[in-house]
C-alpha cells in the first residue's frame, strides 16, 4: 500500500540490529567463536588480537572443520548445526546454538573464514565485507577452522566510539578466555596480544592446575574442593576458605553444564555462605552446576551469559550448603596437591641476613627531624601554644617532603561529601539512638582549629579508641578523628601532587625482593602501568609470566603490608573504569586506600600527633577522598546535656 507507514527493513539493517544484540564488543566476538571451536571438538584453540581486538581478532582451532557446503551456510542468519526443533532448546549439550553468531560478526566486520575437514584434500576459504561474500578460494591450511575478524564495527562507527581503550578491551577478552579455559582444562588455549603471550592453558590439565594458570598458583594452592548434591543439583569446584582470603574484590566463576554464566542467585548464595566467618576480604569461588536440562533455561539472553532456573530457591540452597559443607570438613579431608611445577621460584630466604632484616622500616610518620624542624619544635611550650594555637600544627614533626616540584594547581573532581557543612551549627549525625540524648556536630573549615587543651597550659594529648579513632580534648569539647580516613586524605593529596608533577614518591629498596603473583587478567595490565607504579613508590620487575619482583615500596609503608598493599592497588586499578589508562585521581585514590593506616592499627603518641598535624595542612581536611568524614567534634554543651547539667 502506497500510504502505509509500516515497511519491511532491509536485510542489511536486520543483520546490524542482530549484531548489536550479540556483538557488544571484541570480547563478544571471541566468546562466540571460541564456543564454536569447543563445540567442534577442538583440543587446541589459539586467540590473537591487535589493538584490543578493534583492528583484528584471529581464532584458530584444530576441530572437525567444515565442508565447502557448510562454509557457504555458516555466515547466513539463523543457521546452526546445534539444534533442529524448538524442543532441542531444552536439551542442549553445546555452547553455541542460536545461529546468529557468525552472521552477526560478519555483518559488522571484514571476515575471512578458512576451514578444512580431516579427510579433505584442501581447505576452503571465504572473505566477507559487512556480511556480503567477496571471494572464495582454496589453500593448504591444516584441519580445523580459523576466523580472521578485521576492522570491527567499520560500518557502525557509533558503536566503535563506545569501546574502551585497547588495554581495557584486551583485558575483557582475557576474562572471556580464562572463563572458557577454566571450564575446559583438557583443551590447550593460547591468548596473544600484539604478538605477546598473555595466557597459556596447557592441554590435559586438571581443574586445579587450570585455575592456577588463570588465577595464580597461590590462589589455587589454598582452595578447597567443593562437591555436594541436593534436590537433583550437584555443585562441584573449588573455593578459597575464609581464613585464606586476601583479595578485596569477589571473583566468582560460575558454570552450568560447563557453560560460563552470571546469576545473582548463585552470587548471593556464595556471599551468604562466607558471612558467618566474618572475613573482611572478598570470596573467590569456581563452581559448576549440574542439573536436569529442563530445570534451566539458557535461551533468555542474546549472548547466553544469563540463565534462568526453574526453581531458584533450590539452586540457592544447594550452592549455599555446598560452600558451608566444604568449610566445615576436617582439614585432613582436604587433599594436599603440589603445584611446584607452576609456582614461581622462591626468593632468597630472609634468614640469610638476620642482622639487617631485624631492622624494619621506620614506623609511619616517625623519623629523625631535620634541622629546620628541630628549630621549629624547640620553641614549643605550653606558653607558646596558649599564645598561638597554630603553633601546634607548625611545630609537629612533618613527614619528609617528597623531592618533587609543586605542580600547577588542578581542580580535582571529587564526590561531594555529605559530611561537609559551612554552618558549624548543622547537626550531622546522632551520637545516641535518641536525638534528645546528644548529637555530634561536624567541624567545618571556618571553625577548624588545632586541638588545644581547655586550660591551654599543656600540649594536646591524644589517645586511641578501639585502635581506630583518635580522641583529644579541644577548646570546645572532644575531637574525634578516623585514623584511616584522615591518612587516606593525606596520602591522596601527596600522590595527586606527585603524579601531576610527573615526579616520584620516595621509595625504600627491599633487601630481598618479594615475589608477587597476579592473576592472568591483572598481570596483562601491569606492563602499561610500571612507570606509574614507580612514581607511586612501588618498583616492580617482571619475574615470570604472571609474576613480578617487588624491589621497592613507598618509604613510609610498613614492610609487613607491602605485598598486600601492592595487591590492593593493582586490584583497585584493574576494577576501575579504564584499567589500562586510569586517571590520576583514580590512581591517587587507589594508592591512598591501599597504603593508609588501617582500623585496628595501634599508633604511638608521636604518630597520632603527627597524623593530626599533617591532616591540618591538606586542602580538604574534612573528608577522605571517597567522601567519608575525617573529623567530628562532640561539643561540651552536648556532654553537659547528656549528664543533665
Amino acid at each position: 500500500m502506497e500510504n502505509s507507514r509500516i515497511h519491511a527493513l532491509p536485510e542489511e539493517v536486520i543483520n546490524q540490529i542482530a549484531a548489536g544484540e550479540v556483538v557488544e564488543r571484541p570480547a563478544s566476538v571471541v566468546k562466540e567463536l571460541m564456543e564454536n571451536a569447543l563445540d567442534a571438538g577442538a583440543s587446541r584453540i589459539e586467540v590473537q588480537i591487535s589493538e584490543g581486538g578493534k583492528s583484528s581478532i584471529m581464532i584458530r582451532d584444530n576441530g572437525c572443520g567444515m565442508s565447502e557446503a557448510d562454509l557457504d551456510m555458516c555466515y547466513l542468519p539463523h543457521t546452526t548445526s546445534k539444534l533442529k526443533t524448538a524442543e532441542d532448546l531444552f536439551h542442549l549439550a553445546t555452547n553455541g546454538f542460536r545461529g546468529e553468531a557468525v552472521a552477526s560478526i560478519a555483518a559488522v566486520s571484514k571476515l575471512t573464514i578458512t576451514s578444512r575437514e580431516e579427510n579433505a584434500e584442501e581447505a576452503h576459504q571465504v572473505h566477507l565485507t559487512g556480511g556480503t561474500p567477496d571471494c572464495k578460494s582454496t589453500n593448504a591450511s591444516p584441519r580445523g577452522t580459523s576466523f580472521l575478524v578485521e576492522d570491527l564495527f567499520f560500518n557502525a562507527p557509533v558503536r566503535k566510539t563506545f569501546l574502551g581503550s585497547d588495554t581495557l578491551e584486551a583485558s575483557r577478552i582475557l576474562d572471556t578466555v580464562t572463563r572458557l579455559a577454566i571450564a575446559n582444562p583438557n583443551v590447550r588455549i593460547d591468548y596473544k596480544v600484539n604478538g605477546r603471550d598473555v595466557f597459556t592453558g596447557i592441554e590435559g590439565n586438571d581443574l586445579r592446575s587450570r585455575i592456577a594458570e588463570a588465577l595464580g598458583a597461590g590462589t589455587a594452592r589454598v582452595m578447597i574442593p567443593v562437591d555436594y548434591a541436593e534436590a537433583g543439583i550437584r555443585v562441584s569446584g573449588f573455593a578459597v576458605p575464609p581464613d585464606a582470603l586476601k583479595n578485596k574484590r569477589s571473583k566468582f566463576y560460575f558454570y552450568v553444564q560447563k557453560r560460563p554464566i552470571w546469576n545473582p542467585v548463585m552470587t548471593k548464595a556464595v556471599t551468604r555462605a562466607y558471612e558467618p566467618y566474618g572475613s573482611t576480604h572478598a570470596p573467590i569461588a569456581v563452581l559448576f552446576l549440574e542439573m536436569d536440562d529442563v530445570a534451566v533455561d539458557v535461551n533468555v539472553h542474546p549472548n547466553k551469559r544469563e540463565v534462568r532456573f526453574a526453581n531458584e530457591n533450590d539452586v540457592f540452597l544447594a550452592v549455599h550448603h555446598a560452600i558451608r559443607n566444604a568449610f566445615q570438613k576436617p582439614e585432613e579431608d582436604h587433599p594436599t596437591i603440589s603445584l611446584e611445577e607452576i609456582t614461581a621460584p622462591s626468593p632468597m630466604p630472609r634468614a640469610a641476613a638476620p642482622s639487617m632484616l631485624a631492622h624494619h622500616p621506620e614506623p609511619l610518620f616517625t623519623r629523625k627531624a631535620s634541622a629546620a624542624e628541630e628549630e621549629n619544635t624547640q620553641d614549643l611550650s605550653p606558653a607558646t601554644i596558649a599564645k598561638d594555637p597554630s603553633a601546634f600544627a607548625k611545630s609537629a614533626p612533618m613527614p619528609k617532603p617528597f623531592p618533587c616540584p609543586q605542580p600547577a594547581k588542578k581542580t580535582v573532581r571529587e564526590k561531594p561529601s555529605k559530611y561537609r557543612s559551612d554552618d558549624p551549627d548543622d547537626i550531622i549525625q546522632d551520637l545516641f539512638s535518641l536525638p534528645e540524648n546528644g548529637n555530634i556536630i561536624p567541624l567545618s573549615p571556618q571553625n577548624l582549629r588545632p586541638p588545644t587543651r581547655m586550660d591551654k597550659s599543656t600540649p594536646p594529648q591524644f589517645f586511641q579508641l578501639a585502635n581506630t579513632y583518635l580522641v583529644c580534648e579541644d577548646s570546645e569539647g572532644l575531637l574525634l578523628i578516623d585514623q584511616n580516613a584522615a591518612h587516606q586524605r593525606i596520602l591522596y593529596e601527596q600522590a595527586l601532587n606527585s603524579l601531576g608533577a610527573q615526579a616520584s614518591l620516595e621509595s625504600q629498596e627491599l633487601l630481598f625482593p618479594e615475589i608477587v603473583e597476579f592473576s592472568a587478567a591483572e598481570a596483562s595490565m601491569i606492563p602499561s602501568l610500571l612507570e606509574t607504579f614507580d612514581q607511586l613508590g612501588f618498583h616492580l620487575e617482571l619475574f615470570g609470566k604472571n609474576t613480578y619482583q617487588l624491589r621497592g615500596t613507598p618509604r613510609d609503608l610498613q614492610f609487613s603490608r607491602s605485598v598486600e598493599s601492592l595487591r590492593e592497588l593493582v586490584s583497585a586499578v584493574f576494577e576501575g573504569e579504564n584499567p589500562g589508562n586510569p586517571s590520576q585521581e583514580t590512581l591517587a585514590k587507589a594508592w591512598a586506600k591501599s597504603n593508609a593506616i588501617q582500623a585496628g592499627d595501634k599508633l604511638s603518641t608521636e604518630e597520632m600527633t603527627q597524623l593530626m598535624a599533617s591532616l591540618l595542612t591538606t586542602q580538604d581536611p574534612m573528608s577522605s577522598p571517597s567522601g567519608r568524614p575525617t573529623l567530628m567534634r562532640l561539643p561540651l554543651s552536648e556532654i553537659h546535656k547528656r549528664f543533665k547539667r
